[in-house]
């Protein structure tokens, strides 16, 4: 493996400083939104979870539970405000689980152009046909259902929250709108880098749209159903996919998925580190507001810039700056300087060429966020 291949080693908990190969750095990539990944209470609340069970239950969900894994799953529904929540391996897995529940529901499937693998790969689990169009272009998919869809035409949509590489948001108001035209359809979003950062109470891209209480309640054999799934991997602090909803729904995907008999439940300690993450997040209301101030403070700097970056309340800022080479170099610039930023040159949502990722965290200061423009504006003029 060639220096230019090799992935660097992340020497420290994420946050806003971390250490990577050896090196302490202001750290604008990942996902560690609001800063609960490296938490004391969390860690501390992982390490009493493994010296009371150990890692996991070495045996299925159905057969034993760990104390630890019901307690998130509580603790989940609460902050979500459902009935119940299902916990399990990874987030990629929750639009796999969500489709198989479909199955004889739709008859057709139309995915964002830039959506993530695990939706894509999800929609061809049906047999149905599928399509995809422009991403978050709504006209464009009013004109591909009218065309392609005949009377009685029962579509699944499927679509990121937040779009993990540009931080764009799907106009899922606009989806609902359109879909309620068609008996039967159905909505389904990823809402992996939503979770934790948008809505009043942090439930996500849904929340933000005023649409949060037609989640997950079941499916809807004459009207518009509207899923969503995400993951405690990305702002929530831990890690696995998570699911709340409704128990009939919750239930229905159990059924629908040998993985829930077949698999491991989340490792007690994972499961532990969820659910207090969760706890201190409930009672830390700043977190996000943090976050939310930080969003719009490193998006205003970037515009000042002249890079092409739209007032959004998301913490993911993706942009693109002349060609690959010039982003690569780039990404290796600000490094030397001293702040990590990715490039992406192979990801869902990203052109040939690739895209710069900033990602900011509730716990920057924006000392930090002035030196990381500090820098950009040192690196773009260079």
């Amino acid at each position: 493996m060639s220096d230019t291949d090799r992935t660097p080693l992340l020497l420290s908990p994420p946050g806003p400083r971390v250490v990577i190969d050896g090196a302490e750095c202001d750290y604008f990539g990942g996902t560690s939104y609001l800063g609960l990944h490296g938490h004391p209470e969390v860690l501390d609340a992982m390490g009493r979870a493994v010296h009371t069970f150990g890692v996991h239950t070495a045996t299925s969900r159905t057969r034993l539970l760990s104390p630890a894994v019901e307690n998130l799953e509580q603790r989940a529904a609460e902050f979500f405000g459902t009935a119940a929540a299902y916990s399990f391996a990874s987030g990629y897995l929750g639009n796999a689980m969500l489709v198989r529940t479909l199955i004889g529901a739709v008859d057709t499937v139309w995915c964002d152009a830039q959506a993530h693998g695990s939706l894509r790969e999800a929609g061809t689990l049906l047999g149905v046909p599928v399509h995809s169009f422009r991403s978050r272009d709504t006209r464009h998919l009013e004109e591909q259902l009218r065309d392609c869809s005949g009377v009685g035409a029962r579509p699944l949509l499927l679509t990121d929250g937040v779009f993990a590489a540009s931080g764009h948001l799907a106009p899922l108001d606009h989806y609902v709108a359109l879909l309620e035209r068609y008996p039967g359809a159905v909505l389904l979003v990823d809402d992996a880098h939503g979770f934790g950062t948008l809505g009043t109470a942090g439930r996500g891209t849904l929340e933000h749209f005023g649409l949060w209480e037609r989640a997950n309640r079941g499916l809807e054999p004459t009207g518009l159903t509207v899923l969503v799934t995400g993951t405690l991997s990305k702002a929530l602090g831990g890690f696995g996919g998570i699911l709340p909803g409704s128990t009939a729904l919750l239930r229905a995907v159990q059924r629908a998925n040998a993985a829930h008999a077949g698999a491991s439940a989340l490792p007690a300690p994972v499961a532990a580190a969820g659910a207090r993450a969760l706890q201190v997040l409930g009672a830390a209301p700043q977190l996000r507001s943090a976050l939310q101030h930080n969003a719009h403070y490193v998006r205003q700097g970037l515009r000042g810039l002249g890079l092409p970056v739209d007032d959004l309340p998301t913490p993911v800022v993706g942009f693109t700056w002349r060609d690959a080479a010039a982003m690569r170099g780039l990404h290796r610039a600000l490094l030397q300087a001293g702040s990590f930023v990715p490039y992406l040159d192979d990801y869902a949502g990203v052109g040939p060429d690739g895209a710069m990722r900033v990602a900011v965290c509730a716990t920057h200061t924006t000392v930090q966020i002035d030196r990381l423009l500090t820098r950009l504006t040192a690196s773009l003029r260079g």
